[in-house]
């Protein structure tokens, strides 16, 4: 008899604790469910080498003294002020570095065509008429950047060096005008060097290619064209307006 009961204990003292142990478990909080890691997309990469193409509107600015010369001293025959306008196109290459996190720093070389041409006719009632035709066809810069970039975006400013070719050719029309008789053609050339200075906005739109829009001012300087037979020299200043857009396309590994 004494057996059973030590058995019968033993077993209630069991379920007694497994009761316990049941209920502790389900007092327990649930495990709060983990949630996956949030993943940052990566900042877009402004660095290394790129070419590119450009479209867009120039403008041509300038104002011409036409100078007698025959006496080895220049006197002034009158000065005349012209505007000209033509569709530009053309390439760009340049190099992209990161300065700090958001600035980026580069140097970019541009060439580009236009079709600016202009011509002035001047009547003189002792010496006839004579006709003068310029033309600038090609010009480029060599500039600096800086700017700076929120993730895919750049604003910038830039500046440097610009040229540009130009060619001016004098006719004389009607008349004499010292040993320039009609129809008599001369033809002088310049390259215009000057500095160049600007802004605009770039937008990467993929891994590679970027989109731009930008505006940039030319100051060529003044540019001194010689007619040795009409005894005459045109003093040029040339300033050009450019706006235009682009695409460039960015090396990978520079």
């Amino acid at each position: 008899m004494r057996c059973v009961l030590l058995a019968f204990g033993a077993a209630v003292t069991a379920a007694a604790v497994g009761g316990l142990t049941s209920a502790s478990a389900a007092d327990l909080p649930e495990a709060m469910p983990t949630k996956a890691p949030v993943m940052m997309a990566p900042a877009y990469d402004w660095s290394g080498f790129y070419i590119g193409v450009h479209v867009g509107g120039v403008w041509d600015h300038r104002t011409v003294t036409t100078n007698n010369i025959a006496t080895g001293v220049a006197v002034p025959l009158g000065t005349g002020t012209g505007n000209l306008g033509s569709v530009t196109g053309g390439a760009q290459a340049g190099f992209n570095f990161v300065l700090a996190p958001g600035w980026v720093a580069g140097l970019e070389a541009d060439v580009s065509g236009a079709g600016l041409d202009g011509t002035t006719i001047v009547t003189a009632t002792r010496f006839g008429t004579d006709q003068h035709h310029n033309e600038l066809d090609l010009y480029g810069t060599v500039r600096g950047r800086v700017g700076y970039a929120v993730n895919n975006v750049l604003l910038y400013g830039t500046g440097g060096l610009a040229w540009a070719d130009e060619k001016i050719t004098r006719t004389q029309v009607t008349g004499v005008f010292a040993n320039a008789v009609a129809p008599v053609s001369e033809t002088a050339t310049q390259t215009g060097v000057g500095w160049a200075a600007g802004a605009g906005v770039e937008w990467g739109f993929a891994r590679n290619w970027s989109a731009r829009a930008e505006y940039l001012h030319l100051d060529l300087g003044t540019q001194s064209f010689t007619f040795p037979l009409a005894m005459q020299r045109n003093d040029a200043k040339v300033n050009l307006d450019v706006v235009r857009a682009g695409v460039n396309y960015k090396f990978e590994g520079w």
